[in-house]
């Protein structure tokens, strides 16, 4: 599978010379896996993958969102592929205990914030909500949902074919003692301690032997807040050392951070990863493939 970062910024896009090496679109991943393809997620980047499987005519199209905060689904009405008739796009995302996935992408579509109702795209749209755990087979590909320590609903995906393996985490804290997030319901500081070593286990369960693990790493430690379910590099280093990765991709990065930075804050960190993985910040065009 051969797999193009789309979008690489969090929270919002940047349009700036500063960031033009590493992009300033948000969250979209391509995996192209001939007849179909897979994105995860549909921050603004999600165009320029939507004008490539135009251009291919790929017409089966496989959307897993992470979670539906905006900067994860902004870029959805303007997915070129959804304009067409041909098209089938399917859209999974994890269970929420109080809307369906297709209300809430209507939302974002309704008048008088945007022009076309989602229900009135050309295109055929299935929404499939996904348990926390759940496995499921696209094409020859093998997916599984994990839920993940963030605000609202969040999971991680892990995308594997024939032994090989990316993992998505992102967005997620990963070290907090501070549970986060909707639907999970604790009465005791014990209980809470149980879902928090849940979502450890299923971060570390989505990256165990990845060839490629994709993390959320939109703090610096000295910039850390702990309500906002981000983490910071050493967290992804520390789970990519656990889980036996094979290389990491530093991802969501923070909108005010500018190339020099994020040069700056990978090679703060190679030394750490030296002889354990490869280490890389995710750039808008960076290919790899598994």
């Amino acid at each position: 599978m051969k797999i193009t970062f789309r979008g690489v910024r969090g929270s919002f896009p940047v349009a700036a010379a500063h960031v033009l090496r590493y992009g300033g679109n948000t969250p979209c991943i391509q995996i192209d896996a001939d007849p179909l393809a897979i994105l995860i997620d549909a921050g603004t980047g999600i165009r320029t993958a939507g004008d490539d499987l135009v251009r291919r005519e790929v017409d089966d199209i496989h959307l897993l969102i992470s979670h539906t905060h905006w900067d994860h689904i902004q870029g959805l009405p303007h997915f070129a592929p959804l304009y067409r008739e041909g098209t089938h796009l399917h859209i999974y995302a994890l269970e929420r205990p109080d809307r369906s996935l297709r209300d809430v992408l209507r939302g974002q579509q309704r008048a008088p914030f945007f022009p076309v109702p989602l229900d009135e795209m050309p295109a055929r749209i299935t929404c499939t909500e996904l348990a926390d755990g759940q496995q499921l087979a696209i094409g020859d590909l093998q997916v599984t949902c994990r839920r993940l320590n963030h605000p609202g609903v969040a999971c991680g995906y892990r995308v594997e074919r024939d032994e090989h393996a990316l993992a998505y985490i992102c967005d997620a804290d990963l070290t907090t003692s501070l549970l986060l997030g909707e639907g999970m319901e604790t009465g005791t500081e014990g209980e809470e301690r149980q879902w928090l070593e849940h979502l450890e286990k299923g971060a570390c369960d989505l990256a165990h032997s990845a060839d490629l693990m994709v993390c959320d790493t939109f703090f610096l430690p000295e910039e850390y807040k702990p309500d906002w379910g981000h983490s910071r590099p050493e967290d992804a280093l520390h789970l990519g050392l656990t889980a036996g990765v094979r290389r990491i991709a530093f991802f969501h990065h923070d909108p005010h951070r500018n190339d020099d930075q994020l040069d700056a804050v990978l090679e703060r960190y190679r030394p750490e990863a030296a002889g354990a993985f490869d280490l890389v910040a995710a750039a808008e065009g960076m290919e790899f493939s598994l």
